[in-house]
């Protein structure tokens, strides 16, 4: 087994070819957000072409880390390179601190393995979002000078500080909304596209279900592309039946897995959507 090294950002390529190989979107931006932002650890493949695999760890606060974007070369599965990887990672997070993820049925068995634990269930709902843009909602775009009060919403909801991936998302995102109510922010979203013909909205951190919709509605209507995808928590009441009257179907299920004591932070009903599946 060659050994895990940290990537960096002159490993692009090679983390986009590694996704492309199993099939996942090669994503050359989120990845290039990533390395910059996150510590991505990775194996170099044996035979010299490219990584055998690579694993994204994203701290939020010495206690609380997200892993995503785990992936083994389809010629190297099986072999130990994914719990090997895993090992590394949740060796570099400490002991103490609960890391998260997004788990596929494919992954689950070897996060239950290292010793995670189901959560919650993630729906992905995707389609045309057949609702107008109703007038003088509040929402509109988000300004440069907006972000030390986006950062403040999104920390007093998420409960730990996500400013190393917000900060970075103008750079990122297609569109930035923010829900002003006259009297200062009160929600955030931001919409980017993970497909030539689809838009995720994500993160969506709002102060109730309406004005969720409000900042779906908005960016869904200046996005680039006709399909827009939620990832929503399937037994809240606010969006998931919401989504499906009005154009979007569920298109994929994963679980919410923690390894470590989940403690309660932040206002969690205030998050609807996350960044991204990479960044649970």
């Amino acid at each position: 087994m060659p050994p895990v090294r940290r990537l960096g950002p002159a490993d692009l390529r090679r983390c986009s070819a590694l996704a492309a190989d199993r099939g996942w979107l090669p994503e050359k931006q989120k990845w290039s957000m990533l390395l910059a932002a996150s510590e991505v650890f990775g194996i170099d493949a044996p035979d010299g072409k490219g990584l055998a695999g690579a694993v994204v760890l994203t701290r939020w606060a010495p206690d609380l880390a997200a892993v995503g974007m785990m992936l083994v070369a389809t010629r190297y599965g099986r072999r130990g390179f994914g719990q090997a990887l895993m090992e590394h990672l949740l060796g570099a997070a400490g002991e103490d601190c609960t890391v998260t993820l997004f788990a596929t049925d494919m992954g689950r068995p070897l996060y239950e393995k290292l010793g995670f634990d189901p959560v919650r269930e993630n729906v992905s709902y995707a389609g045309r979002l057949n609702v107008p843009v109703a007038p003088k909602e509040g929402v509109r775009p988000a300004a440069k000078a907006d972000l030390p009060a986006i950062l403040a919403v999104d920390r007093a909801a998420f409960g730990a500080d996500r400013e190393r991936i917000l900060s970075r998302l103008p750079g990122f995102a297609d569109h930035i909304a923010v829900l002003d109510s006259g009297n200062g922010i009160e929600g955030h979203a931001a919409a980017w596209r993970n497909h030539v013909t689809s838009t995720v909205i994500g993160p969506l951190v709002a102060p109730d279900g309406e004005a969720a919709k409000c900042l779906v509605r908005y960016l869904a209507a200046t996005a680039r592309t006709q399909v827009v995808r939620l990832d929503l928590d399937p037994d809240r009441p606010e969006l998931p039946g919401w989504a499906r009257a009005h154009g979007l179907a569920p298109v994929a299920r994963t679980l919410v897995m923690a390894r470590g004591k989940l403690a309660p932070r932040g206002t969690p009903e205030r998050l609807f959507t996350p960044i991204s599946v990479a960044l649970a």
